[in-house]
């Protein structure tokens, strides 16, 4: 029989690879800027995406578990965090080395303005994808879970004969030791 989490793990491992992708693309575009731009924001993007880049190894690993058993979901709530306050510091990052900014209506932008967009657009795709991780991170554990029948008409069904095991009255564990002793 299939186990539920079957129809899951595929999207999990490809959320998960896309997830990794997109922090190796917005490490190596950060990577370049640094030494070009000053401060504490691209320094705390490159360093998340190196933290995603290492963490998420093993994520692709999980994911193919046949018990996956949210490994990865405290680490999908902090990255998730992570790469939200990521995104929003490279969005407010507008002022450039020569301090025109990045204008929209300008034809002709600088390859500085793409960098910045690229690096933009790469962000933010590795908060999607971290947060398609955690969503199916918790579908994975809630399809984890037994199903349990707790209809009051119908008996639970035992595993190894198939039919019904019912208790009778008196017949617990500690009545048959006590019977035992005597």
């Amino acid at each position: 029989m299939r186990n539920r989490t079957d129809v899951v793990r595929p999207f999990l491992f490809a959320v998960r690879l896309l997830l990794w992708i997109s922090a190796v693309i917005t490490l190596g575009l950060t990577a370049w800027v640094v030494p070009h731009q000053k401060g504490y924001r691209v320094i705390f993007t490159l360093v998340i995406a190196v933290l995603a880049m290492v963490f998420y190894v093993p994520s692709l690993f999980t994911a193919c578990m046949h018990r996956n058993r949210g490994y990865m979901l405290p680490l999908d709530i902090i990255f998730y965090a992570l790469w939200l306050s990521a995104f929003i510091f490279v969005a407010q990052t507008d002022d450039l080395s020569n301090g025109a900014g990045c204008a929209y209506y300008i034809w002709d932008l600088s390859n500085a303005c793409r960098r910045r967009n690229a690096i933009e657009a790469f962000t933010f795709l590795a908060f999607f994808w971290t947060l398609c991780g955690l969503c199916l991170e918790i579908a994975n554990i809630y399809l984890d879970v037994p199903v349990v029948n707790t209809h009051p008409e119908k008996p639970p069904v035992s595993s190894n004969d198939g039919a019904a095991m019912a208790p009778s009255a008196g017949s617990g564990p500690a009545m048959n030791d006590q019977h035992n002793e005597v």
